[in-house]
């Protein structure tokens, strides 16, 4: 992927109409990271959380011992919840394929972007959607209710 195709990656997984101004902002102010190989990794546990890695294309994989992993697909933000806790990440975090794009949002670029109403809803959901995916893994016998 080139750098000209970000905006509109970023376009496709968004799940609000975004201006282009914004997408445009979210492009300029991240980092695109590509991966290529699998189990090449995207986070360590222990990493400290000084940003997080929004998926545009591929999928990742957040490695959970004895237990079932998470896979992250387009859209699915990886390490964001460490990040927001501003804790270190609790779990190796990989590349699942071959092929793995992704922008890296740092605590600035996030900042800027929490500006916009409809990102800000976006994260939140994104968060709790984190919290579930652990949970549910986790602590599989009981109901977990946010």
């Amino acid at each position: 992927m080139d750098f000209l195709n970000i905006p509109e990656k970023i376009r496709e997984i968004l799940p609000f109409e975004a201006s282009p101004f914004i997408v445009e902002e979210i492009a300029m102010q991240s980092s695109y990271i590509p991966f290529s190989g699998p189990g090449e990794i995207l986070f360590k546990k222990g990493d400290p959380a000084l940003g997080f890695y929004w998926i545009l294309n591929g999928e990742a994989e957040i490695i959970i011992p004895n237990k079932r992993s998470i896979i992250l697909s387009p859209g699915a933000m990886a390490g964001l919840d460490s990040f927001i806790e501003e804790d270190s990440l609790p779990f190796d975090i990989i590349n699942r394929g071959r092929k793995l794009d992704c922008i890296f949002i740092d605590r600035r670029c996030y900042n800027n972007m929490r500006e916009h109403h409809e990102f800000n809803r976006y994260m939140n959901r994104m968060v709790l959607n984190c919290l579930r995916s652990y949970r549910n893994l986790l602590l599989p016998t009981e109901r977990i209710y946010l």
